[in-house]
């Protein structure tokens, strides 16, 4: 077919690559393409708007998180209201594992993509007029009755896609920062994981690796045409299976990245546990590693297995140790609920918070995903219900499922809210490591003192307020419905008060990060050193956002380093919907 125009939608509160990816494979292909951000329900009908200005044939939906899904099952009606009547397609995990379902609730959408996107979406332009026969779709026949046409598999080489389009860069204390994949997938098969049951659903090998003179033309490029510093990796695990065989590839990268004179850079990765080294992450540390997120997921044994983790608590613990040892910001997630969770189970949970109170987290409920194994033991169960666009369940343990009800509402501002106090723990320390990186001259052990006791503080409230609901639900009878909502209501209020003053107090040590950065304090650190109250008076003058609540951030916009790297967790539905329903219910 000739030139066709593809709009691609989806969130862009970062880089999403996966959409960068289409739009080089389009061009490549002869197409033209553009990205059109949706980050918000609220700009549903100005995108619709854009899209049909852009006069395409294709209107590609990214539908990867189920917190969305209705939003963009939303923006495909709101098209075809304004006159759309190009092809809608849809792609990502949610769309792919519920696509026959989705079709036919949703007769907007003409097709769903059932893997990664670049070649299929190129298949696509290239056979618009006979998209029922392409493997890798669920499109509608003549009867309209959607089908499955099983896929090829995802693609096998990585270095044959070209580089994800770069338009602009997001900056942290001046650096820009950009996102890059070193592998697609994973090779572990954790029963909570969307991921994990989207590659096998998709055919083909799960785990791919780039190689790494591919990946070093694509840093060196970012590198010395556009400035950046901060690299990004997005991969599911950074790591291979096989220690050495980690260990040969990053020092590879580490003398191919010197060799062509990309130096002094920061680099951030995701990361399991059974997967660090000390040998290893010397090599990393060379590189410029200043960010780890460690998949703990459970400190429990039992907790591990039910969620098949295939890694153990002793793993867990030496991977704290080593990074901790390195230096580096490492923020760590705790599945702590799920559904056979006992309250032995929480108490080892509670404890490893104890022994981990330096390293900013945070926890919540194992959710269930559409095609995962933790989606097809709650049915085994007879436990779950809701519907693909959120499943819900009751944990087993009825203290532990009162436990659960207590905390997800007494956190749920603290965990889930894009403004959220675990989520800015993590970015505060995320700053100070950063900034450590690049210009360690400019910082006072003062400064670090404050970073870490605001970490500690804040994650010694989060201990402290779980310690009380532990003693509670030991007093309350899981039975009594109104004794349990007004334990919810109670510890609501406790938690959110006790955010106020922690806030308040990491807003102004982010504000002394910046003014430290722009040299404005640089005569000032000795007589600065004091550590900052609690009272949120801006001690450090102009700039600190006064907080005195959730819908006062909001209101301001406080993303102070410009770039929503510390995005929610997605709840089952979108947060101010789910928050709504919490506080009718409570």
């Amino acid at each position: 077919m000739p030139d066709v125009n593809v709009a691609l939608i989806g969130a862009e509160l970062e880089e999403n690559l996966g959409l960068r990816y289409m739009v080089s494979a389009l061009e490549q292909a002869g197409h033209t393409a553009r990205i059109f951000p949706f980050n918000d329900a609220g700009e549903e009908q100005d995108v619709a708007r854009q899209v049909l200005a852009f006069d395409p044939q294709i209107a590609g939906l990214s539908m990867v998180f189920t917190g969305r899904a209705r939003e963009f099952c939303q923006m495909a009606r709101a098209l075809r209201e304004k006159g759309f009547a190009g092809h809608i397609t849809a792609g990502g995990h949610f769309a792919a594992l519920n696509c026959v379902q989705l079709m036919t609730d949703y007769p907007e959408f003409d097709s769903v993509a059932l893997g990664e996107g670049e070649e299929l979406i190129c298949e696509l332009a290239a056979s618009l007029d006979k998209p029922e026969t392409l493997a890798g779709f669920c499109s509608r026949g003549s009867d309209g009755v959607p089908r499955i046409n099983p896929s090829r598999g995802n693609p096998q080489d990585l270095d044959l896609l070209p580089f994800p389009r770069r338009t602009e860069f997001h900056h942290y204390f001046g650096k820009p920062i950009a996102s890059i994949l070193s592998s697609r997938g994973c090779w572990r098969s954790c029963a909570f994981c969307s991921i994990d049951a989207w590659y096998r659903s998709g055919g083909g090998r799960k785990f791919r690796i780039r190689s790494v003179p591919n990946i070093v033309v694509e840093m060196k490029e970012l590198y010395h045409t556009h400035g950046v510093r901060v690299f990004n990796f997005q991969d599911d695990n950074f790591f291979l299976p096989e220690a050495d065989k980690a260990l040969a590839r990053f020092t590879e990268l580490r003398a191919s990245l010197w060799a062509e004179g990309v130096k002094d850079i920061a680099i951030a990765v995701k990361a399991r546990p059974d997967s660090i080294n000390r040998e290893t992450m010397g090599v990393l540390d060379d590189l410029g590693i200043f960010r780890v997120f460690l998949g703990v997921e459970n400190a429990s044994e039992r907790g591990l297995r039910n969620l098949n983790r295939k890694s153990s608590r002793a793993e867990i613990e030496n991977a704290l140790q080593i990074l901790n040892d390195f230096d580096v910001h490492v923020a760590y997630n705790l599945l702590m609920f799920e559904p056979d969770a006992t309250m032995d189970d929480l108490m080892i949970n509670l404890r490893f918070m104890e022994r981990h109170i330096d390293n900013p987290f945070n926890f919540c409920r194992a959710e269930a995903y559409a095609a995962t194994g933790l989606e097809r033991k709650l049915r085994k169960d007879g436990i779950i219900s809701g519907d693909y666009f959120g499943f819900d369940y009751r944990i087993k343990d009825p203290q532990v499922e009162t436990f659960h009800r207590i905390a997800n509402y007494a956190f749920f501002n603290r965990n889930f809210n894009d403004f959220g106090l675990h989520y800015f723990n993590m970015e505060v320390d995320f700053s100070f490591q950063l900034l450590r990186r690049f210009q360690p001259e400019l910082l006072s052990q003062g400064l670090r003192s404050e970073v870490r006791s605001f970490i500690k503080e804040t994650n010694l409230d989060t201990y402290r307020c779980l310690s009380h609901i532990w003693d509670m639900v030991h007093t309350l009878d899981s039975s009594d419905e109104e004794g349990v909502k007004a334990a919810m209501r109670g510890m609501r209020q406790r938690v959110d008060e006790g955010g106020l003053g922690l806030r308040s107090r990491g807003e102004q040590t982010l504000e002394r990060l910046r003014r430290v950065y722009d040299r404005q304090e640089r005569d000032q650190v000795a007589i600065d050193d004091a550590p900052a109250g609690l009272s949120g008076i801006g001690i450090f003058g102009g700039g600190a956002v006064p907080y005195s609540g959730i819908e006062s951030v909001a209101r301001s916009g406080a993303d102070p380093l410009g770039l929503g790297f510390f995005g929610a967790l997605r709840t089952p539905l979108p947060y101010a919907e789910f928050r709504k329903q919490l506080d009718a219910d409570n």
